[in-house]
């Protein structure tokens, strides 16, 4: 029974992780793709970065008992994991601060409406308080309050869901501009790319590394795909391009408001938690809760002066650092068993950033990051190969 709530509990934790404003409004960048093939590219593109990518994540960290980035060092040493901690954490700075901005934006129109006031700076400062806040709760508290939320979250997905398609059908309407088939696998699969340094932290302690892992991969397939469709319907169904506008008009009032901020802090506090993870490998300050109120301080300073016009590049950004990263570490976790000498390792990943870009230029069917994930895979095991033959002669 115990195992039961504590895979409850992972699961609900993924789940709410995908429920928010900004996995919607990734899901209105597919448009140009039209309904069919763009609910087929978000498919495809979840499969790609839930389980070739967070499930054997999330196993490596319940089974070497690490947190994500930790479970580099056996590749890439002690300096890898210095190096890719600061990496990390500057992302995940990055994310507090897009998922501040995108709420702060989304509650301007609803509050607007309900009540004739907008204020970006009041509303981003709402959003950081509560994620402190949430921060603040001891960690089983802090699961069941989570979870009652969360589920609470998802009921008013549902009936956004509802929304959506009550509301008058206009012609089937496709976004301004192009976008490839492969081009929209991959929008969806950064967005699973950037739990890919995160999920260890959250399975390291967990006893069945394989359920553990599932459940949480299988928590965040579901609860991102549903986004991506909710974002990609609103377009394609009602024209609109603006997520926070239907949200506005949509007539749930204070529950649509509910809504934005509370999915935001569900998400945001993952982040900036794992951030302070990260951190730690630095500093070694046990005070994490401490580091992640720091964190999503520093995230507030910066989402009041971000814009998100570059909001697709920095999801390609997180995607050239992480696949190689984790290309490498998979091939040699459950491929070859045994590592090739740092350095190399080293040059092989910054090969994999440089190629993750070239690739892109070629326009994949499956996405950049599989051809990158099989490229980088193929010179690990190859390389390993060579350097086994070299020893023995």
């Amino acid at each position: 029974m115990e195992n039961k709530k504590v895979m409850r509990s992972q699961f609900l934790l993924w789940l709410g992780a995908a429920i928010s404003i900004a996995e919607i409004m990734t899901g209105t960048l597919l448009a140009p793709l039209g309904l069919g093939k763009g609910v087929l590219a978000i498919l495809v593109g979840h499969v790609i970065g839930c389980f070739l990518f967070l499930l054997p994540a999330a196993y490596i960290g319940a089974a070497q008992k690490q947190t994500a980035i930790q479970s580099t060092q056996a590749t890439f040493g002690a300096q890898g994991v210095w190096a890719f901690s600061l990496l990390n954490a500057l992302q995940l700075l990055g994310w507090t601060a897009v998922m501040i901005v995108n709420a702060a934006q989304a509650m301007n129109g609803v509050t607007k409406r309900l009540f004739g006031v907008q204020n970006v700076v009041i509303m981003s400062v709402i959003v950081a308080l509560l994620i402190v806040i949430w921060l603040l709760f001891d960690y089983q508290w802090l699961l069941r309050i989570n979870n009652l939320v969360v589920g609470l979250l998802f009921c008013g997905t549902l009936l956004i869901l509802v929304i959506i398609l009550r509301t008058p059908s206009v012609a089937p309407h496709l976004a301004v501009g192009t976008l490839s088939f492969g081009a929209a696998v991959e929008l969806n699969v950064t967005m699973a790319l950037s739990w890919l340094p995160v999920i260890g932290d959250y399975t390291q302690t967990k006893q069945r590394p394989l359920i553990s892992a599932l459940t949480s991969s299988l928590g965040y397939f579901m609860g991102s795909s549903f986004m991506f469709i909710l974002g990609l319907l609103v377009v394609t169904r009602t024209g609109m391009t603006d997520v926070t506008k239907l949200l506005a008009t949509s007539g749930l009032g204070l529950v649509a408001l509910l809504i934005i901020i509370f999915s935001t802090v569900t998400t945001t506090f993952m982040d900036a938690y794992s951030a302070a993870t990260s951190v730690n490998n630095l500093t070694h300050n046990r005070r994490i809760n401490f580091m992640a109120i720091i964190v999503t301080v520093l995230g507030l300073l910066i989402a009041l002066g971000i814009s998100m016009s570059r909001y697709e590049n920095f999801l390609y950004f997180i995607g050239s650092v992480f696949t190689p990263l984790y290309a490498i570490v998979f091939t040699t976790y459950f491929v070859t068993k045994r590592s090739l000498p740092k350095l190399w390792n080293l040059l092989l990943w910054l090969f994999g950033v440089w190629s993750y870009y070239q690739l892109q230029k070629i326009n994949l069917p499956l996405g950049t990051t599989v051809g990158l994930l099989l490229l980088l895979g193929l010179l690990v095991i190859v390389s390993h190969k060579i350097y086994q033959w070299r020893v023995q002669d």
